[in-house]
C-alpha cells in the first residue's frame, strides 16, 4: 500500500493507534520499498529465521532486484499477474542472464513455493547462506565480478 502511494506511513499510524496497543507492532514489519505482498511474506519469513536481507536492490545493468542476501544471492519474487505473458517472462530471462554475468546467484520463487513451500525455500536459502555461496569469493574477485 505504501509503495503504491495508497497510503501513507502517517495515516498508516494513524490507523494501526486506532486499534489495541499490540497491532501498532504492525508498523515495525512495513517497509515502503516492498513492491508486493508476496516479496513482504518472504522478506519476513527469511528475517523470522535470522536472514538478513536488502530490499529493492540496483544492480547495474539490470535494475531493481527483489531481495537480495549477503552481497550475491538474488531472490526474486514471480506473482502470476506480473510475470505470465510473454514479454514479462523474457524480460525475467534476459534479468536472470545478466545476473549470472555479474557473478551473482539467482533464486526465482513463485508463489506457490513462497506460500505454500515456506519450509523447502527456507532450507534452500540457509543452505546456500550456509555453504557461504552468499558472498563473493577470491575466484570472483580475480574474475573482477567484485565491485567495491
Amino acid at each position: 500500500m505504501m509503495y503504491r502511494g495508497v497510503m501513507t506511513r502517517r495515516r498508516l499510524e494513524a490507523v494501526l493507534g486506532q486499534l489495541p496497543r499490540c497491532y501498532a507492532e504492525l508498523l515495525l514489519l512495513c517497509d515502503p520499498r516492498a513492491e508486493s505482498g508476496l516479496e513482504t511474506h518472504l522478506r519476513l519469513l527469511l528475517r523470522s529465521v535470522g536472514i538478513e536481507l536488502r530490499v529493492q536492490v540496483s544492480i547495474s545493468g539490470v535494475g531493481r532486484v527483489d531481495l537480495v542476501v549477503g552481497e550475491r544471492l538474488v531472490i526474486e519474487t514471480d506473482g502470476r499477474a506480473w510475470h505470465s505473458d510473454r514479454e514479462s517472462f523474457a524480460n525475467d530471462k534476459r534479468r536472470d542472464v545478466a545476473l549470472a554475468e555479474r557473478g551473482y546467484l539467482v533464486l526465482r520463487l513463485s508463489y506457490h513455493q513462497v506460500l505454500f513451500e515456506s519450509e523447502y525455500v527456507l532450507r534452500v536459502v540457509r543452505g546456500i547462506v550456509a555453504r557461504g555461496e552468499h558472498r563473493w569469493s577470491g575466484r570472483h574477485r580475480q574474475a573482477g565480478l567484485v565491485l567495491l
